[in-house]
């Protein structure tokens, strides 16, 4: 199974009547963050630029695209709690280079208010399964009884 496909199963396992709009790309993802209120966004942190289809390869891949997402969330004001995903350890762009645990703590400072988490995916592990799960109720369901 793949990633994604193992991350929604594992959400809606845990949760019933829970909505989930997918978008696949940078680009697909902004624009949905743009029309919809959504209670909670999980970024990859590493998507292609654009859609892949037959014919588009997905244009340019962008290592920082969930970094890039939280940016544009929070500079347009969207209320949206966000957490991390990915599946590596490394990160590098340009001369840049990250850590997985270097770009948490990064993340987790500059948004404190919105950022939950940042999360390292294992398909040989399950640790993800319950901190996204905990992640989402914590801010979803918890957040409904502090109103």
């Amino acid at each position: 199974m793949h990633k994604r496909q193992s991350i929604i199963s594992s959400i809606k396992n845990s949760f019933d009547n829970i909505h989930i709009d997918e978008a696949h790309s940078f680009t697909s993802a902004w624009s949905l963050l743009l029309k919809n209120n959504y209670s909670f966004a999980l970024l990859d942190m590493s998507l292609p630029t654009f859609d892949k289809t037959n014919n588009n390869t997905g244009g340019t891949f962008r290592v920082f695209g969930g970094k890039e997402i939280a940016r544009k969330i929070t500079r347009r004001k969207i209320e949206t709690p966000f957490m991390f995903i990915t599946q590596y350890k490394n990160f590098s762009e340009d001369s840049s280079l990250y850590s997985f645990e270097s770009l948490k703590a990064e993340l987790i400072e500059s948004y404190p208010e919105q950022c939950k988490g940042f999360i390292y995916y294992n398909n040989a592990s399950s640790e993800w399964k319950d901190e996204i799960n905990n992640t989402i109720k914590d801010s979803i369901y918890n957040a409904d009884f502090d109103s």
